[in-house]
């Protein structure tokens, strides 16, 4: 039985500026580690693997969440593949978070140079916008309006 989401892994050109991105949506630094090969990079499959893995702790969560950056030594190569943000590709589609006021964290959010990618909606009883993140990822603010959500 799945309990709860744990952490999201985001492979990062440059750690610093996603850090900052994720303080402004309330994530702090935890743990930092140097994967250089051994036992993190034979389990991803990738035995030579150099990295920073940095983690970033989402202050108040219960349960607890983490975002996970990965920065790559030496950076991989751009990809010749679709943007991320085009969300109609398959894999990763987009990251969501829920907040209790969404028209305040969007003008924290605007207010801090993060860009919109949408009009706000109202969809099952939940207000949404979607936003580009570091590396170009989508990311999306959830505010429930206290109904059930229908499953």
């Amino acid at each position: 039985m799945i309990l709860n989401p744990d952490h999201i892994t985001i492979a990062v050109a440059d750690a610093g500026p996603a850090i900052e991105f994720f303080k402004l949506l309330g994530f702090r630094k935890g743990h930092v580690a140097t994967i250089d090969g051994g036992v993190p990079a034979r389990y991803m499959g990738m035995p030579a693997m150099k990295a920073q893995h940095i983690t970033l702790v989402l202050e108040g969560a219960d349960p607890h969440f983490e975002i996970q950056l990965l920065e790559f030594d030496p950076p991989p190569g751009t990809d010749p593949g679709a943007h991320p943000t085009n969300l109609r590709t398959r894999g990763f589609n987009h990251l969501a978070f829920r907040v209790d006021d969404i028209e305040a964290m969007t003008a924290h959010l605007v207010a801090n140079g993060v860009t919109v990618l949408s009009d706000e909606m109202d969809y099952i009883n939940r207000k949404l916008r979607l936003f580009e993140g570091p590396e170009g990822i989508t990311f999306e603010l959830v505010q429930q309006d206290g109904s059930e959500v229908p499953g």
